[in-house]
């Protein structure tokens, strides 16, 4: 396809997978305006319409069925193209390597992994333990090739999906009288010394725990800022306060601290899947499919 390039093919197949610009827009990590305009791009290079679209709807045109079946199975080739000529330099196992927030370990990267190895059993798979942002930077400067992490504010050149929603819990030392209560309220926490995050780590969940704060009636007292979820429960452990965290921290049991629900917050916290547009790793399609099965058989399963 003179012209085209894979960039273009990748766009247009994220736009009629979502059949809304916007939503494409977000999963791809661009503004829509330049999506937009590559959608434009690849219409004018083939002389064809491939969307037809109002204030309301995206469909694809009959010409834009026939250009989906054909790049989903020119990509297709490609990887296969990448997995036998690396096959035929001495690269028979390849490599995947992933990153990760600790919940992860604890939702879909086991079932994940035990789909991945069963399909691909010579492929070496790697994973380490970073925060969000270390996982970025990793991500773009290809040292790794799939990111489990929270939401980011930047998402140039990165796709990614929503695999997890959760809520949050109260983290409170075990002497504490409010330990005896199994359900708390905000409005239990009034008085208390608040552990909370920093303003750069988690802000978007950290907000709802504040907004919902405020609807309560009052402002947290807030001690301590720290960088991970781990730090709220071993400073809560040690006394000096109380914290609100996302429900995964449950999975890790602490000496001298005990965990409570509190209803009243939303699921608000979101784990998802990251990686590369751009990547030319063959096995990455792959395991983002084997993790888009396990969380769906965890939802289906809770």
């Amino acid at each position: 396809m003179q012209g085209v390039d894979i960039r273009h093919l990748r766009y247009f197949l994220r736009v009629a997978e979502e059949l809304h610009f916007g939503r494409a827009a977000e999963v791809l990590g661009v503004s829509q305006a330049p999506l937009s305009q590559q959608i434009r791009q690849l219409e004018e290079r083939l002389g064809v319409r491939l969307f037809d679209r109002t204030t309301r709807t995206v469909r694809l045109t009959p010409a834009g069925k026939v250009m989906c079946e054909k790049a989903q199975a020119t990509l297709a080739a490609l990887e296969e193209t990448i997995r036998e000529t690396r096959s035929a330099g001495g690269h028979n196992a390849g490599r995947l390597d992933i990153g990760a927030v600790s919940v992860a370990i604890h939702t879909c990267l086991p079932a994940a992994f035990a789909d991945f190895c069963g399909r691909n059993p010579s492929v070496q798979v790697d994973m380490q333990l970073h925060t969000t942002e270390e996982q970025l930077v990793l991500l773009k400067e290809r040292k790794i090739d799939v990111a489990f992490v929270r939401p980011p504010r930047s998402l140039a050149g990165i796709a990614c999906e929503e695999l997890y929603r959760e809520g949050f819990v109260a983290v409170l030392p075990a002497a504490s009288p409010l330990a005896a209560k199994e359900n708390l309220t905000l409005a239990d926490l009034r008085d208390e010394r608040f552990i909370t995050f920093s303003p750069i780590i988690g802000v978007s969940y950290q907000d709802v725990m504040l907004d919902h704060c405020r609807r309560a009636g009052f402002r947290p007292n807030i001690v301590q800022q720290v960088s991970h979820t781990l730090t709220v429960v071993t400073l809560a452990a040690a006394g000096l306060g109380v914290g609100v965290v996302p429900a995964w921290v449950t999975y890790e049991p602490v000496d001298g601290v005990v965990y409570r629900p509190v209803a009243e917050l939303p699921k608000a916290v979101s784990l998802v899947v990251a990686w590369s547009i751009e990547t030319m790793n063959p096995f990455v399609t792959d395991f983002v499919a084997c993790t888009r099965r396990a969380a769906r058989a965890a939802l289906q399963a809770a």
